[in-house]
């Protein structure tokens, strides 16, 4: 049987902008800190460790299309190690923002309105005996260090500027000559404060000192205001106290102390000082609402903690690594995964994104040795249908992530093609400068197609390193070269010869080296993203003119007949979108339910533009139900059906059926079959050699799909299919010759 937190102490939500969390004025903030009775406990001779799995459970009742919300997740320490983090939801997207020394996990409804929706927040840890030796440091010698000094500073319900807390703190202390002497005297004197319940979410040090009791937060700020009167940093932590088969509504607040360098347990209302004993588990630190959450949202939270051992943990079907966790989101209809691991002071902050399934081997091992580092790292991985997608749902990613990317050192890009190329445009779309971090790319595009499109990301984002790695790697490789960089300095050109891989790194040397025509170019499509023209939309009407010069190949040369000149041109286009086989599905489709309804229209004999327009609402009506059918079953290419122009389908519908009446239904087939195909071979010839790219990098190229129209214009030949439909005729003939 598990046990049940619940956290209900509201206050107004203008703290909420500090955080960078939604507007203010729609949000509740939810307190911690009321206060349960504690028993203390005898400090161990020897550190225990205990385990445990922790569930919080948040349930929605009524939950509107853009409502958000904000937790605080539990991080590894000294005293705890989380070793294994899952979460299981439906209909939100998730993401997670960490600052330091907290992580704030971040929910948000993306679809329509909805009721009874649930979210499970599920985390194993181990939780150790902590005892801290408090130096014996004479007090007139205890300087704080800078790195913590924005723990001296007073705050809204922590006044440890106002006269009446130093006057208590210099009383108090007046007879410690160390450091441990004036910490003890100002602890004893805060844990002889009578202990009350749950206490007002806003139960301030000064309320609490002046009224002489107070609950474990007010009792916590107390404590607090008077260590930083006396010169001492310290700060509240907001945390669960843990109990097995028990059921409780309450949390529990401490304080930690800057002391010889360490960050020192003091507890006055359990009454441990310097150690914290092996079921208190620390969600935050700093006095933050735990929760915070749309205003009006009908929200309902327990935690349910249940004692385990680490066999136990450890025979689960994924274990994770220390300080790592699991979640699994939607970006569009696509499921992201999310592997990641914080530490509490970590010396750097990589973000991985990639367009591939990483084995759990692969992410534990990269948690395990970031936990090692102390790196902050976060993978973010997926496998999306087609090449648009790719470039959609990554765009979508980065936007998704903007507050973990803008915190990053290093941004790491891997995907199957150039796709992260065109994803990480968006960050010039918000012309957000990215300062000294680095940015590596790797995937499969030819190094000069990389150094006109890097050339244009470097531009915009003004990065510290844009590093090119032409090939597509495996992740571990790209890894170690990054890690390799960040801990100890090496250079990634170095590091990355032990990986057989040659990275070009892009600086202010290299664009210069370019030729003028190369540089307009560069500085043209970099004015076009800055005025959020998508590259991708550029692309699509760069391949036009090629696709156009395969439809002139293909019908002067070869001697293919389809259902017009533009047909093939303008499926080949949704092929691009939707990925060939979803295509070729979608285009049977349409083609077919449209087919039948133009043969129920023969008999009621209306005219050639009434026909079409019935048609256009066939195809409308089957194009929403596709819509529909990939919305339910999360199919992306199905969501993204609309790309097929309704008046071109209308109009294959209808050659199909003229061609039935006048032919027959065999050459409708024929001719359907080869618009199918004709499409088919031009989505090929530009998404399978990187087409798209090369023109967008090298546009003069388009000057020679011109010359093949001219120099075809003219031909007056046979074409192949006619010489092998005359093959035996001209058998003939050569026997009939003189």
């Amino acid at each position: 049987m598990r046990l049940v937190y619940v956290l209900a102490l509201l206050v107004p939500a203008w703290v909420l902008a500090a955080q960078g969390g939604p507007e203010p004025t729609r949000s509740t903030e939810v307190f911690t800190g009321g206060g349960e009775q504690l028993q203390p406990r005898e400090k161990p001779a020897q550190p225990v460790t205990t385990y445990w799995r922790v569930r919080l459970s948040l349930r929605m009742t009524d939950m509107q299309a853009g409502a958000h919300l904000q937790v605080l997740l539990p991080l590894s320490d000294d005293h705890q190690q989380i070793l294994g983090r899952s979460i299981e939801m439906d209909g939100f997207t998730y993401r997670e923002e960490p600052e330091p020394p907290n992580l704030w996990g971040y929910w948000e409804r993306n679809g329509a309105a909805v009721k009874g929706l649930q979210i499970e927040y599920d985390v194993n840890v181990a939780l150790t005996d902590t005892v801290r030796t408090i130096p014996s440091t004479a007090l007139a010698e205890h300087a704080a260090a800078d790195v913590v000094h924005q723990y001296l500073q007073p705050s809204r319900l922590v006044q440890s500027g106002d006269p009446e807390f130093r006057r208590r703190a210099r009383d108090l202390t007046k007879d410690a000559h160390t450091i441990e002497q004036a910490t003890w005297a100002l602890f004893q004197y805060t844990a002889a404060f009578v202990r009350t319940g749950a206490g007002a979410a806003q139960e301030d040090a000064l309320t609490v000192l002046r009224n002489g009791q107070g609950s474990s937060a007010g009792k916590a700020r107390l404590l607090t205001a008077l260590l930083r009167s006396g010169g001492i940093p310290a700060r509240v932590v907001g945390g669960l106290k843990l109990e097995d088969s028990s059921k409780k509504r309450a949390t529990i607040s401490w304080v930690e102390a800057f002391l010889g360098g360490n960050w020192v347990p003091l507890d006055p209302s359990g009454g441990y000082f310097g150690w914290l004993p092996n079921h208190y588990l620390a969600l935050y630190r700093d006095d933050l609402p735990l929760i915070v959450h749309s205003a009006g949202l009908p929200l309902e939270y327990d935690f349910f903690v249940h004692r385990t051992s680490r066999d136990a943990i450890a025979r689960q079907p994924e274990p994770l690594a220390i300080g790592a966790g699991r979640a699994e989101t939607r970006v569009g209809a696509e499921r992201v995964r999310t592997a990641a691991s914080y530490v509490e002071r970590a010396v750097a902050s990589v973000v991985v994104i990639a367009d591939q399934s990483v084995p759990d081997a692969v992410s534990d091992r990269m948690l395990r040795e970031a936990q090692a580092d102390q790196i902050d790292l976060v993978i973010l991985h997926a496998r999306f249908e087609s090449r648009y997608f790719r470039e959609q749902y990554l765009q979508r990613l980065v936007d998704n992530n903007l507050a973990l990317i803008r915190k990053a050192h290093v941004l790491l890009v891997a995907t199957h093609d150039d796709a992260g190329l065109y994803a990480l445009m968006t960050l010039g779309e918000k012309k957000l400068p990215l300062g000294d971090m680095r940015i590596v790319i790797s995937g499969g595009f030819p190094r000069s197609v990389g150094t006109v499109l890097g050339a244009v990301l470097y531009r915009l984002v003004s990065a510290g390193e844009v590093v090119l790695v032409n090939r597509p790697q495996e992740l571990l490789g790209l890894w170690e070269m990054v890690r390799a960089n960040v801990i100890d300095g090496v250079p990634m050109v170095e590091e990355a010869t032990k990986w057989e891989m040659e990275p070009l790194v892009l600086d202010q040397r290299v664009v210069d080296d370019l030729s003028p025509w190369r540089r307009w170019i560069i500085d043209a499509w970099g004015r076009g993203v800055t005025a959020q023209v998508p590259l991708q939309a550029l692309t699509l009407i760069l391949v036009l003119p090629v696709i156009a010069a395969i439809i002139v190949v293909a019908r002067t040369v070869v001697g293919v007949e389809t259902f017009g000149t533009f047909s093939p041109v303008i499926v080949s286009l949704a092929f691009l979108t939707t990925g060939l086989q979803w295509g070729a599905a979608i285009f049977a489709v349409i083609v077919g339910v449209g087919a039948l309804v133009r043969a129920l229209l023969q008999h009621v004999r209306l005219q050639l533009v009434a026909r079409l327009g019935i048609l256009i609402a066939v195809v409308a009506g089957v194009m929403a139900a596709l819509t529909v059918v990939g919305a339910s079953f999360g199919i992306g290419a199905l969501m993204n059906v609309s790309i097929f122009p309704m008046v071109i389908m209308s109009n294959v519908i209808e050659n199909f059926s003229s061609s039935q009446a006048e032919f027959g239904t065999r050459e409708a087939v024929r001719l359907t079959i080869n618009t199918l195909g004709l499409a088919a071979v031009c989505y090929l010839a530009i998404d399978g050699t990187g087409l798209q790219s090369l023109l967008l990098a090298f546009p003069e190229l388009l000057v020679g799909a011109v010359a093949v129209d001219i120099a075809l214009g003219k031909w007056r030949g046979l074409r192949l299919l006619e010489y092998l439909r005359f093959f035996d005729l001209t058998r003939r003939s050569d026997r009939w010759a003189p």
